[in-house]
């Protein structure tokens, strides 16, 4: 019902923020949203808030897209290159909706920077010059990322979200966890700051389930950690080394914004029994972004196929070369056409990774440390990503780890009477 209510409130033109739980299927939602106003003849821009996010639905950074970079703020101009652009001035005049992921990291005077963008080039001072806007997130996740500062500038204060008149969809059915009712009663009770002594006793224990540590990919809060695991595990390999080299196809500059926003690597060493994580979704085969797995056999790799065995199923699987494509709107042809292309294996060594880059990601085995735990829902972004305690091996967390910005409970409070009240219209 919540999902069929966001998808009627877009194809109606309103400006829609699509939030909820972790595991709820905003993703799946928005991909839906996206096909039918396409289907229906609207020219969609789909962007996110960060390059890796981007790739996950096969758009740009809203940064790239709005021509705005990484300027905190805008000169006049600033404002009349993009105007007098050819390109920048096709995408943003010719778009009719504007749609952007990840939306609890983008800082909100960057938002106002985007809408003062659409306005002055489509001539109109109005908010977002007229576009319809949808933007689609969870500000339970990682916050915008100030280097200088400890002030959250998250998006909902924008002065341009509150003219945006945004109606609220709240997705709150979890199905990444179900099946699991304390674990999802632990991560509902992290949302509140409402950790009991049942919860906490609940996640100590896992520090002894160790049954899956050998197939579970470890979370890290810092890179180093993760590249020193992912190095060492590989060289510990006597098999032999496989190199598949990335593909590339367009205008260099394009490419490279491609590559730098993409979890795919340029240069991918594998060998049999190296631990792997998928990085693609691909539901009919029951893969989604994170499925773990094992290299089984490399004996086709010049080929194009590498085989695996996925952990949680047992089935060996043929992976193939995957293409990631870079589009644009082409006025001439009155259509969106490639202007960049990579092609490689949609795999990632998967001993280890990142808290921050498993963002978006299913995972069924984890193994996580959240000592080192440095900023606020960084816990509550971890965990969120198991679809089970089962699944889990949690060697430790600090006083961070659990803890949710007070700001955020209360303004997730509005956010869902608001969407309440959308459901009673």
């Amino acid at each position: 019902m919540e999902q069929e209510k966001a998808i009627q409130l877009a194809l109606e033109g309103h400006n829609v923020f699509l939030t909820g739980n972790a595991g709820t299927g905003k993703t799946y939602t928005l991909n839906i949203i996206i096909e039918k106003l396409r289907g229906g003849g609207k020219i969609v821009a789909v962007t996110a808030s960060t390059g890796i996010a981007s790739t996950h639905i096969n758009g740009h950074t809203i940064h790239s897209w709005a021509g705005i970079g990484i300027k905190e703020k805008l000169t006049e101009e600033d404002l009349w290159k993009l105007r007098n652009d050819k390109f920048s001035y096709e995408r943003i005049f010719t778009a009719d909706v504007l749609v952007i992921d990840e939306i609890s990291m983008l800082h909100d005077f960057r938002f106002d920077m985007v809408n003062e963008v659409c306005s002055f080039v489509r001539g109109r001072k109005i908010p977002f010059g007229g576009l319809q806007v949808i933007v689609i997130g969870d500000f339970f996740q990682l916050p915008p990322v100030n280097k200088n500062s400890d002030k959250k500038n998250y998006c909902f204060n924008a002065m341009s979200w509150k003219a945006l008149d945004f109606k609220v969809c709240y997705l709150q059915k979890i199905y990444r966890q179900d099946g699991d009712p304390m674990f999802i009663d632990i991560l509902n009770s992290i949302r509140r700051n409402d950790i009991n002594e049942d919860h906490h006793r609940a996640l100590q224990a896992l520090s002894h389930n160790v049954k899956h540590v050998d197939k579970a990919v470890n979370l890290f809060c810092k890179n180093v950690n993760v590249d020193i695991l992912n190095s060492s595990e590989l060289v510990r390999l006597k098999t032999d080394s496989h190199i598949a080299r990335m593909e590339s196809f367009g205008l260099d500059f394009k490419v490279q914004m491609l590559k730098k926003n993409c979890l795919a690597m340029e240069t991918l060493i594998l060998k049999e029994g190296a631990r792997i994580m998928v990085i693609i979704n691909d539901f009919k085969r029951d893969i989604v972004n994170g499925t773990l797995g094992e290299v089984v056999d490399l004996s086709g790799v010049d080929d194009g196929v590498v085989k695996i065995k996925v952990y949680r199923t047992g089935k060996i699987l043929d992976i193939t070369r995957y293409k990631w494509e870079l589009e644009e709107y082409n006025e001439r042809q009155g259509r969106d056409v490639t202007v960049a292309s990579i092609t490689q294996f949609p795999l990632k060594l998967a001993w280890a990774l990142t808290i921050h880059k498993s963002q978006g990601a299913t995972f069924d085995y984890v193994n996580l440390d959240l000592r080192d735990t440095f900023v606020e829902n960084m816990g509550y972004v971890a965990l969120s990503r198991i679809t089970s305690l089962d699944g889990l091996y949690l060697e430790g967390y600090n006083n961070t780890a659990l803890h949710i910005d007070d700001n955020i409970i209360e303004k997730d409070q509005e956010f869902l009477k608001e969407s309440q009240d959308n459901e009673r219209c």
